[in-house]
């Protein structure tokens, strides 16, 4: 018995994305608001995307830009509806070929819960936060949370994803 318990929880989990994204297969497309100027007060100056972000771009619910703050990269993606095209700034770094490992969650000046990594390779490493936040004031520190939330939640977004990635 307990394991048909278990087994109807983990069918019904795997079929919940199944309902919800029918939902949002009607939702109305938003035009894009333009990216921000600044992150932290500090003035953020456009770059091109790289040849592997522009092959991320397509098929991407949203828009992806990156950008120079004076000191950092940031890329920020729009998103406009929940997808698992989103991934964490870890797992593409991790398939970049860099070692990973975890650090303490970072609080920034506006409140905001950032979760970052550390991603070392050949004598570099790089200080990565990313956070996801809609125009309604809620804000997320990692890809998955998000993702359960906005789909659980029937969310319309849309959403920005901000990463940052600092040498250290």
């Amino acid at each position: 018995m307990r394991s048909l318990i278990i087994i109807a929880i983990h069918l019904c989990a795997a079929l919940t994305p199944l309902a919800v994204w029918h939902n949002s297969s009607v939702q109305q497309e938003r035009p894009f608001p333009g990216w921000p100027n600044e992150l932290h007060g500090r003035e953020l100056t456009p770059l091109p995307l790289t040849a592997q972000e522009q092959g991320f771009s397509r098929g991407f619910p949203g828009k992806i830009g990156r950008f120079n703050d004076g000191g950092r990269d940031v890329i920020i993606r729009y998103v406009e509806r929940p997808t698992r095209n989103l991934h964490p700034s870890a797992d593409c770094l991790r398939g970049a070929g860099f070692a990973m490992s975890n650090q303490p969650i970072w609080r920034d000046a506006e409140d905001r819960l950032w979760g970052c990594v550390l991603a070392e390779r050949g004598g570099e490493s790089y200080r990565v936060c990313e956070h996801i936040r809609d125009d309604s004031g809620n804000g997320w520190y990692d890809v998955s949370s998000w993702f359960w939330s906005a789909l659980l939640n029937n969310d319309e977004g849309p959403w920005w994803a901000v990463t940052i990635a600092e040498r250290v």
